[in-house]
């Protein structure tokens, strides 16, 4: 989770929230800050703050905006019994659209990576932890979800889908193209406390303390870059051990920077679940991949220069 200390850039703010995947603030900049009008249509769940631009377009683009995030949600959404994932999973093989086909072969080499420390196939105990059922073991894994053309086919009746590390991150990335093909350069989208920042500018992000949601760790300056936290404080049930991360271990929270969200959502949860050893070599094979890992007595390890991130001031 993080907070936006500083934005240079900012002339019209976004907020839009809808279920449990996205709330995300897009700063837009090149225009005046003279005048403020607001836009408010609670019925679609977007207010838009605009500074110096025609009302009738901030509407037509956030409109636009909105029902490209809805349409995206509707296919991951492991909670909604209608989307496209939850179909899947009820009825085991089936032909799935580009977007679902991608975010899972992607899920599938991190769980190949890391030998299904990392695994998709647990949506079922997912379900039991948020039940307060305890967790009972199952026999599928990874391995049991194949990509075979345009289908998707599951093959042991214990594997249910879970994209919830990585289809935010997904998501936010379509989001972001979308406002680039609309000539957009310059924005944030907060999307529930995963960023990515776009433009010219650099942009001030403190990531906030596991442990104390009033602190933060430190700032970072972020430019063109992604940012994702996985933290047991996020979701969990009861405590932190029965957190919404499956196979964690002694690690708290994980903050990775990346070219693109869904890159550092996926390698936040992977960060989260191997052990020492299996993380130096994750990071070592990828260089260009930042990373924070903090544990349960606060002691903090840094890889691949993301000391230098750390904003100083200047």
């Amino acid at each position: 989770m993080y907070k936006i200390l500083l934005v240079k850039c900012c002339s019209i703010c976004i907020d839009v929230t809808y279920t449990r995947l996205l709330r995300c603030f897009v700063f837009l900049s090149g225009m005046s800050d003279k005048t403020i009008n607001e836009f408010s249509a609670s019925t679609i769940g977007i207010v838009v703050y605009p500074f110096g631009m025609e009302l009738r377009e901030v509407g037509k683009l956030m409109r636009q905006f909105y029902a490209e995030a809805l349409r995206l949600q509707k296919i991951f959404n492991f909670y909604d019994s209608d989307s496209e994932l939850s179909r899947l999973n009820s009825r085991r093989e089936m032909k799935a659209s580009r977007e679902l086909r991608e975010v899972i072969k992607m899920a599938l080499e991190f769980s190949s990576l890391t030998d299904g420390e990392y695994d998709i196939s647990l949506g079922k105990q997912i379900l039991q932890r948020k039940k307060g059922l305890g967790m009972r073991p199952i026999d599928s894994s990874y391995k049991d979800i194949e990509v075979k053309g345009d289908k998707i086919i599951l093959h042991h009746p214990d594997a249910l889908i879970d994209l919830g590390s990585i289809a935010k991150g997904y998501i936010t990335d379509r989001l972001a193209e979308f406002l680039r093909g609309q000539e957009i350069k310059e924005f944030i989208i907060d999307s529930r406390g995963d960023i990515v920042v776009s433009g010219t500018f650099y942009q001030v992000i403190e990531i906030q303390h596991p442990r104390d949601a009033d602190k933060g760790l430190f700032p970072l300056k972020l430019r063109n870059q992604a940012v994702a936290t996985s933290g047991d404080y996020k979701q969990f049930y009861g405590s932190f051990e029965n957190s919404h991360i499956v196979n964690s271990k002694d690690v708290i929270s994980v903050t990775v920077v990346a070219k693109t969200l869904a890159e550092a959502d996926v390698y936040a949860t992977v960060l989260f679940v191997v052990d020492d050893d299996e993380r130096a070599r994750i990071m070592n094979k990828n260089a260009d991949v930042p990373a924070l890992v903090v544990r349960k007595d606060m002691s903090q390890t840094m890889y691949n220069g993301f000391g230098g991130l750390i904003y100083d001031g200047n």
